[in-house]
């Protein structure tokens, strides 16, 4: 082979070499670079900070509330959330119902936790409670009768574990927006915000919690299909607001345990919901 030919040999094995090399490394570089883009769109998809929900937890009149229905003289709580100004709340439907009666509930309170005397006028009961370990300070729960709503006859909204409460007192509450106006899509690994009260009832507890719950399945119940996710917890958090982007999304429903012998029933970090958005209300919103 002359001088000539090995020269050009010599630049071709050099070309390809240098191509080998930028396409390998473009093989190793892209998972990192889709990975990077993948954890980029993911949060920006939730577009949620610590201190958007601490706002939302320090607001001194919430538009989440507490939810006591009685029949018989027996008091069943359950939460809620304001959806109008105007004093419709929205909670769970079986907030309605006395299981140890075997009736429905005909008399209905709503109840705002707050550290100030000043709430939206017509009050029927303000209870101040007297933190000794804090100081003596006060804190208190402004309590206003509410009207439970029906549908078509029913207490139930679409057959769904949904009620609507109206207090209905001529004063102007606070609300939370809807996600979205039609049904929302929902995806096993969508991150949502359970948001309630500490419970067991303690009038004018002022505790209150904002954590992720995270979609993991779906459960078909007596008031049809609901949407299930993992998360934190407690007792008497039925009817509380799940928020997506902090706007409305879902209304818990129930929760679920597992029977440990020796022990009874356990929580097991699970909770179900309904989606909720606006035009299921379009007739009187």
């Amino acid at each position: 082979m002359n001088m000539l030919n090995r020269s050009r040999v010599g630049y071709l094995l050099v070309a390809v070499a240098i191509f080998a090399g930028f396409f390998v490394q473009k093989i190793v570089a892209e998972p990192t670079v889709t990975a990077h883009r993948r954890s980029f769109e993911s949060k920006s998809l939730n577009r949620v900070s610590l201190k958007s929900l601490d706002r939302l937890a320090s607001q001194n009149i919430k538009p989440f509330v507490i939810v006591k229905s009685s029949s018989k003289g027996i008091d069943n709580n359950g939460q809620g959330v304001l959806i109008a100004t105007n004093g419709l709340v929205l909670t769970v439907g079986h907030i309605a119902w006395n299981d140890e009666k075997k009736v429905y509930a005909d008399d209905f309170k709503v109840g705002f936790r707050t550290s100030s005397t000043n709430a939206p006028a017509g009050a029927s009961h303000i209870h101040d409670t007297i933190f000794i370990d804090k100081e003596d300070t006060h804190f208190y729960q402004h309590s206003y009768k509410a009207e439970l709503l029906k549908f078509n006859g029913s207490r139930f909204i679409d057959n769904k574990d949904i009620g609507l409460l109206d207090i209905g007192n001529g004063s102007t509450f606070p609300i939370m927006d809807f996600y979205s106006s039609g049904k929302p899509n929902v995806e096993l690994g969508d991150v949502f915000y359970l948001c309630h009260y500490y419970q067991p009832p303690k009038d004018a507890e002022p505790t209150f919690l904002i954590n992720p719950i995270t979609v993991v399945g779906v459960v078909q119940t007596s008031s049809g299909s609901q949407v299930l996710a993992s998360g934190y917890y407690r007792v008497g958090s039925s009817g509380s607001a799940i928020l997506k982007n902090g706007k409305l999304i879902g209304i818990q429903s129930a929760a679920y345990t597992v029977n440990a012998k020796g022990i009874g029933e356990v929580p097991m970090g699970l909770v179900s919901f309904h989606l909720v958005y606006r035009d299921m209300f379009a007739d009187i919103l």
